[in-house]
């Protein structure tokens, strides 16, 4: 005769989906601020570091090869910030299951809908997303562009 299963950990799964809570807007803000200000100080390292191998060659910066074969320094700045954008949130993203470093300070964490963990290519389209103007000001609805265009969700992390 079939007896039922009585094992506690056969639903598991089906439970931790069900019951994900999402990350409420305060904290959503507090990840943003907090990764704009890791970014900002990427930033600062990596144009430091540029900075100084141009003097340590007895170069000026204006005198730079870079900005001497575009000849326009502006565009190079929104190329390299842009690297660095989406370089900080894939890598991040892809590399932790869906948390930078605001996510991990604040408890919060990427997930796919379903409540699995996102791939490096839902790490990759959030970042891409984030490029998009006025994606910021799409916070100010149900979900931000990046999360309903790669069908991601940010919730609170279960301990």
């Amino acid at each position: 005769m079939n007896q039922p299963n009585t094992d506690p950990h056969l639903l598991q799964d089906v439970e931790e989906q069900l019951y994900l809570e999402p990350a409420s807007k305060g904290l959503r803000f507090a990840n943003y601020i907090l990764d704009v200000l890791v970014f900002y100080a990427l930033i600062f390292v990596f144009g430091l570091i540029y900075g100084i191998m141009l003097v340590s060659r007895g170069e000026q910066i204006e005198d730079s090869a870079l900005v001497q074969e575009t000849g326009n320094a502006v565009l190079i700045q929104y190329l390299f910030a842009i690297v660095i954008v989406v370089g900080y949130y894939t890598i991040l993203e892809g590399a932790t299951k869906g948390r930078t470093i605001g996510k991990f300070i604040t408890g919060t964490q990427a997930v796919r809908e379903d409540g699995s963990n996102i791939s490096w290519k839902d790490a990759f389209i959030r970042s891409l997303c984030r490029l998009v103007p006025f994606e910021p000001f799409s916070t100010f609805g149900v979900l931000p562009w990046h999360d309903s265009w790669s069908k991601t969700i940010v919730i609170k992390k279960s301990r």
